[in-house]
Protein backbone atom coordinates (compact mmCIF):
# COMPACT_ATOMS: atom_id res chain seq x y z
CA UNK A 1 0.00 0.00 0.00
CA UNK A 2 1.33 3.51 -1.20
CA UNK A 3 1.11 6.81 -0.01
CA UNK A 4 1.08 9.68 -2.18
CA UNK A 5 1.07 13.32 -0.99
CA UNK A 6 0.01 16.58 -3.44
CA UNK A 7 0.79 20.37 -2.70
CA UNK A 8 -0.93 22.41 -4.84
CA UNK A 9 1.69 25.19 -5.35
CA UNK A 10 0.39 27.80 -8.04
CA UNK A 11 -1.68 28.27 -11.76
CA UNK A 12 -0.22 29.59 -14.84
CA UNK A 13 -2.17 30.63 -17.92
CA UNK A 14 -0.53 29.13 -20.79
CA UNK A 15 -2.63 30.59 -23.43
CA UNK A 16 -6.23 32.18 -23.76
CA UNK A 17 -8.64 31.67 -27.01
CA UNK A 18 -11.46 34.25 -26.83
CA UNK A 19 -12.87 32.38 -29.91
CA UNK A 20 -13.47 29.60 -28.40
CA UNK A 21 -14.01 30.74 -24.88
CA UNK A 22 -10.92 28.56 -23.93
CA UNK A 23 -8.30 28.94 -20.97
CA UNK A 24 -5.10 26.40 -21.40
CA UNK A 25 -3.87 26.52 -17.35
CA UNK A 26 -0.42 24.86 -15.89
CA UNK A 27 -1.12 23.41 -12.71
CA UNK A 28 2.02 23.49 -10.60
CA UNK A 29 2.31 20.92 -7.36
CA UNK A 30 3.93 19.20 -5.13
CA UNK A 31 4.56 15.02 -5.19
CA UNK A 32 6.15 13.77 -2.98
CA UNK A 33 8.33 16.45 -3.31
CA UNK A 34 8.79 16.12 -7.06
CA UNK A 35 8.06 19.37 -8.65
CA UNK A 36 4.82 18.18 -11.19
CA UNK A 37 3.00 19.98 -14.26
CA UNK A 38 -0.23 19.23 -15.07
CA UNK A 39 -1.76 20.94 -18.18
CA UNK A 40 -5.54 21.02 -18.59
CA UNK A 41 -7.75 23.47 -20.95
CA UNK A 42 -10.66 25.44 -19.50
CA UNK A 43 -13.54 26.07 -21.10
CA UNK A 44 -14.53 29.34 -19.76
CA UNK A 45 -18.72 28.30 -20.13
CA UNK A 46 -18.15 25.77 -17.62
CA UNK A 47 -18.96 25.88 -13.75
CA UNK A 48 -15.89 26.62 -11.95
CA UNK A 49 -16.89 23.86 -9.17
CA UNK A 50 -17.00 21.30 -11.05
CA UNK A 51 -14.15 21.60 -13.12
CA UNK A 52 -12.37 22.00 -9.82
CA UNK A 53 -13.62 18.55 -9.03
CA UNK A 54 -12.65 16.72 -12.21
CA UNK A 55 -9.71 18.28 -12.62
CA UNK A 56 -8.42 16.93 -8.54
CA UNK A 57 -9.75 13.37 -9.49
CA UNK A 58 -7.88 13.70 -13.04
CA UNK A 59 -4.69 14.53 -11.34
CA UNK A 60 -5.39 12.11 -8.55
CA UNK A 61 -5.74 9.11 -11.43
CA UNK A 62 -2.27 10.76 -13.15
CA UNK A 63 -0.49 10.25 -9.73
CA UNK A 64 -1.82 6.85 -9.01
CA UNK A 65 -0.47 5.90 -12.23
CA UNK A 66 2.92 7.46 -12.11
CA UNK A 67 3.69 5.99 -8.68
CA UNK A 68 2.15 2.69 -9.11
CA UNK A 69 3.54 -0.60 -8.49
CA UNK A 70 3.69 -3.94 -10.02
CA UNK A 71 3.74 -6.87 -7.47
CA UNK A 72 3.17 -10.40 -8.51
CA UNK A 73 1.38 -11.53 -5.08
CA UNK A 74 -2.43 -12.27 -4.10
CA UNK A 75 -2.30 -9.31 -1.74
CA UNK A 76 -4.94 -6.78 -2.65
CA UNK A 77 -3.57 -4.63 -0.79
CA UNK A 78 -0.41 -4.43 -2.90
CA UNK A 79 -2.17 -2.12 -5.60
CA UNK A 80 -4.11 0.14 -3.42
CA UNK A 81 -2.61 3.81 -2.94
CA UNK A 82 -3.71 6.93 -0.71
CA UNK A 83 -3.76 10.33 -2.51
CA UNK A 84 -4.17 12.94 -0.23
CA UNK A 85 -3.95 16.91 -0.57
CA UNK A 86 -1.64 18.58 1.75
CA UNK A 87 -3.96 21.26 3.01
CA UNK A 88 -4.66 22.94 6.68
CA UNK A 89 -8.37 21.91 6.68
CA UNK A 90 -10.10 20.03 3.86
CA UNK A 91 -11.26 21.78 1.23
CA UNK A 92 -8.85 24.90 1.61
CA UNK A 93 -7.17 23.58 -1.87
CA UNK A 94 -10.40 23.55 -3.99
CA UNK A 95 -11.31 26.80 -2.41
CA UNK A 96 -7.81 28.43 -3.65
CA UNK A 97 -8.24 26.98 -6.85
CA UNK A 98 -11.72 28.15 -7.44
CA UNK A 99 -10.87 31.37 -6.33
CA UNK A 100 -8.07 31.95 -8.76
CA UNK A 101 -10.05 30.76 -12.02
CA UNK A 102 -12.73 32.73 -11.14
CA UNK A 103 -10.10 35.83 -10.79
CA UNK A 104 -8.62 34.26 -14.22
CA UNK A 105 -12.04 34.39 -15.83
CA UNK A 106 -12.83 37.84 -14.57
CA UNK A 107 -9.75 39.06 -16.28
CA UNK A 108 -10.48 37.30 -19.71
CA UNK A 109 -14.31 39.23 -19.50
CA UNK A 110 -12.46 42.72 -18.73
CA UNK A 111 -10.25 41.70 -21.64
CA UNK A 112 -13.20 41.00 -23.97
CA UNK A 113 -14.74 43.97 -23.35
CA UNK A 114 -11.75 46.09 -24.63
CA UNK A 115 -13.07 47.97 -27.99
CA UNK A 116 -10.29 50.14 -28.37
CA UNK A 117 -6.84 48.92 -30.29
CA UNK A 118 -4.65 50.72 -27.78
CA UNK A 119 -2.64 48.37 -26.10
CA UNK A 120 -4.53 45.68 -27.12
CA UNK A 121 -1.30 43.10 -27.78
CA UNK A 122 0.05 44.53 -23.91
CA UNK A 123 -3.29 43.18 -22.36
CA UNK A 124 -3.50 40.06 -24.17
CA UNK A 125 0.23 39.39 -23.30
CA UNK A 126 -0.60 40.16 -19.29
CA UNK A 127 -3.45 37.96 -19.49
CA UNK A 128 -1.44 34.98 -20.89
CA UNK A 129 1.39 35.43 -18.47
CA UNK A 130 -1.24 35.35 -15.14
CA UNK A 131 -0.14 33.36 -12.28
CA UNK A 132 -1.70 32.67 -9.05
CA UNK A 133 0.01 31.31 -5.63
CA UNK A 134 -2.36 28.70 -3.76
CA UNK A 135 -0.25 27.70 -1.22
Amino acid sequence: MGKVILKFKRIEVGKVDTRNNVMELFFCFDENGREMKHRKSYPLDMDVDNFVNSLINEIKVKSHERNAVVVDDDDFLSYHMNILIDEPEPGVAKDKIANALRRFKDKVRSFRNIRQSDNYITHYNELVGLKADIE
